[in-house]
């Protein structure tokens, strides 16, 4: 039940529950002869136009580049780790991972002789520079040094007498912040204790644009409590986004030699190869793009990959970006023994409409195009029966859109459970796959599908509109409901597929007595909003449901993030104490309090015993679902169609290490560096 194909906000994926001590990974040499010349060998050349259906934001560290958007940052940068067709996680710029036997510390050595297209070395120091500026450890070193000269209890004085007051700053909001951040009171008296870093942490919240209303950021200024000791940091803060609620478990980063680099970690962590995959969004940036500021950051993406921009590219266009064969890529092909990449240049093009997707992959104006099966079934099905045409490359049904209840935003129902119950019982997934997908995906029985660990049935909430109704009556029973409509707020992107889609629901939400008031978007204003959104005062996203692609795969380290009260472990140290209370619980979208959860999902990740692990989640997703945090309708796919007259060859077809290719298809489209034409 995607209705917004497009919203895929990712930021960090599998090594499998039982864990080695060392997990030996590698991929191919850096140097090799030339391409065989026989006529169906890959050969070197070619231009190839791809029609997408996502934009370009951005190319830093808060610029969530969806689904197909994604592949295009995947020409340009490489990731420590990449999933095989087997779902096994092997080195692409590292070379190995091995875990200390409580799973605490892990030690990653990386390949040697990598540069990043603009010439700098690929080494520790990089990856030390990429996960710390990621993760928050850069902007907390900075202000941990402003620290050092900040009059913090002068601001602590003005900050909670402004708590105290009347104004925007005071009652509630005033007092829940205190608490948030962790500034002890001493009963209801001036006596602050305030820990430095906790400190930074409020004037983080207040300081970074949209993070709460301009009355109560005005007020602040008149404070001098934005002006003084959070201006360098400030400019720091660019660093932080989604992502590094993935590294949150990260105590610190070393540079052991030039190429190991060595993980402390808050808890223990049986997954960390996967959590530095993360869905194929962690990759590594050369340190030149993001060390000079936000914009510059923004602009070019520089990576390691087989294709770069042009020398002198900035982001104007956010509907087409061309990339080009980086002359100094590192990887050879491991069959023919060719230097990587073949082709010379590739042009993604936005075509939002799936319907001129389809016409443009038939004609041969595009070489190949990217579909949703969630969204765009009619024409997928339409090419798949053009065999002589087109030919498509498809992944499995390994992507599950959930429907995600928001109890933290104000004025949402959903802090009531049968509010929850009430929508999630109302889900008529049946007739939506047979309807809206053309039975192209699979009817939903868990929020996750069957191939995943975390698969369990239990509490999963069947379409039932006498239940349905019987809870809309038991919200309308509760304080305050009286004679009130169960309605709440629904995102839904702008293509017309989406908004059929969620109309659907709409109307079969009717038939239950709830009201869903959509709000038609583009898919990456949704996604901004959707995450820690200035619409919602920066702790619970804009909307008081939304559909979207988040949970997938067969393991739990990807999807883990989502569904915790907060991604830092309480009494996280170092990089994880600084973001705590205002990045921890920013992919958590269902925004619930729910700690016991927390636990159930630690205790897998920290089990070395697949089938313990294994328990752990099932119970995790029972909880889940049986609580009506969320639900799911659908799982589906995504599939990848090439012009047949087109000649493109070599899709899935190169080998990481030897006998295991990379997936063939994913949510982010395929992998470039292997594919050649032979017309």
């Amino acid at each position: 039940m995607t209705h917004t194909h497009s919203m895929r906000s990712r930021v960090l994926r599998r090594v499998g529950v039982a864990v080695a001590t060392a997990i030996a990974i590698s991929t191919v040499a850096s140097t090799g002869s030339n391409a065989a010349t026989s006529p169906n060998a890959p050969k070197y050349g070619g231009k190839v136009k791809v029609a997408i259906f996502d934009t370009f934001p951005g190319f830093c560290f808060g610029d969530n580049n969806a689904n197909s958007a994604l592949m295009v940052q995947r020409t340009v940068y490489e990731t420590l780790f990449e999933k095989t067709k087997g779902n096994d996680m092997v080195g692409l710029l590292a070379e190995s991972a091995s875990a200390s036997d409580d799973l605490k510390t892990w030690t990653i050595k990386l390949k040697p002789n990598i540069k990043f297209s603009d010439g700098v070395a690929f080494d520790a120091t990089a990856v030390k520079q990429n996960l710390e500026y990621a993760g928050g450890g850069y902007s907390a070193a900075v202000g941990a040094a402003e620290a050092a000269t900040a009059d913090f209890a002068g601001h602590a004085v003005k900050l909670f007498t402004a708590f105290k007051g009347s104004g925007p700053l005071g009652g509630a909001t005033g007092a829940g912040l205190m608490t948030q951040v962790g500034i002890p009171v001493a009963g209801q008296t001036t006596t602050v204790a305030v820990p430095t870093l906790s400190f930074l942490t409020v004037l983080g919240v207040f300081a970074k644009d949209g993070a709460i209303d301009t009355a109560t950021k005005g007020a602040l200024n008149a404070l001098g409590l934005t002006k003084s000791a959070s201006s360098t940091w400030a400019a720091t803060t660019y660093t932080l986004s989604t992502g590094t609620a993935f590294l949150a478990n990260i105590v610190s980063v070393t540079a052991t030699n030039s190429l190991t680099v060595t993980l402390k970690m808050n808890r223990a962590q049986n997954d960390v190869p996967a959590m530095l995959y993360a869905s194929g969004r962690s990759f590594m940036r050369s340190p030149s793009q993001f060390t000079k500021g936000a914009t510059v950051c923004s602009q070019k993406p520089i990576g390691t990959g087989p294709f770069k921009v042009a020398d002198d590219y900035k982001l104007v266009s956010t509907d087409e970006l061309t990339v080009y064969k980086n002359p100094t890529y590192w990887r050879t092909d491991p069959t023919t023994k060719a230097k990587l990449p073949y082709l010379d240049q590739i042009t993604f093009t936005n075509v939002k409409e799936a319907s001129q997707r389809a016409a443009a992959i038939r004609k041969g104006t595009y070489d190949a195009g990217m579909f949703s099966g969630a969204a765009e079934a009619t024409f997928i099905k339409d090419l798949r029966q053009r065999k002589s045409v087109a030919k498509e490359y498809k992944s499995p049904n390994e992507y599950y859109p959930s429907l995600w209840l928001n109890q933290g935003k104000v004025g949402s129902p959903f802090a009531s459970k049968n509010a929850r119950l009430a929508v999630l019982s109302c889900l008529d997934r049946e007739n939506f796959v047979k309807v809206r997908t053309k039975g192209e995906s699979v009817v939903a029985k868990s929020i996750v599908g069957s191939s995943s660990i975390m698969y369990s049935t239990r509490g999963f909430q069947k379409f039932d509109v006498t239940a349905s109704k019987r809870y809309v009556a038991a919200w309308q029973a509760e304080d305050g409901n009286a004679g009130k409509t169960l309605s709440f707020s629904y995102p839904v992107d702008t293509s017309t597929l989406s908004m059929a889609n969620a109309t659907f629901f709409k109307y079969q939400w009717a038939k239950c007595g709830i009201t869903a008031n959509l709000v038609v978007e583009e898919a990456a204003q949704i996604i901004q909003k959707a995450f820690n959104s200035a619409a919602s005062g920066g702790a619970a996203n804009a909307y008081d449901a939304i559909n979207i692609l988040l949970f997938e795969g067969t393991d739990v380290s990807f999807n883990l993030p989502f569904a915790l009260t907060n991604a830092y472990p309480v009494g996280a140290t170092t990089m994880g104490s600084t973001w705590r209370s205002n990045i921890g619980n920013v992919l958590g979208l269902n925004h619930h309090n729910d700690t016991a959860l927390d636990d159930l999902f630690y205790a897998g990740q920290a089990a070395a015993n697949k089938s313990v692990a294994k328990i752990k989640f099932q119970e995790a997703t029972a909880r889940l679902q049986s609580e009506g945090y969320m639900g799911a309708v659908s799982n589906n796919y995504y599939t990848f169609f090439t012009n047949n007259k087109k000649g493109l060859a070599g899709i899935g077809a190169l080998q990481l290490v030897k006998g295991k290719t990379q997936r063939v298809v994913t949510n982010w489209g395929i992998d470039w560096t292997g594919v050649y034409k032979t017309a």
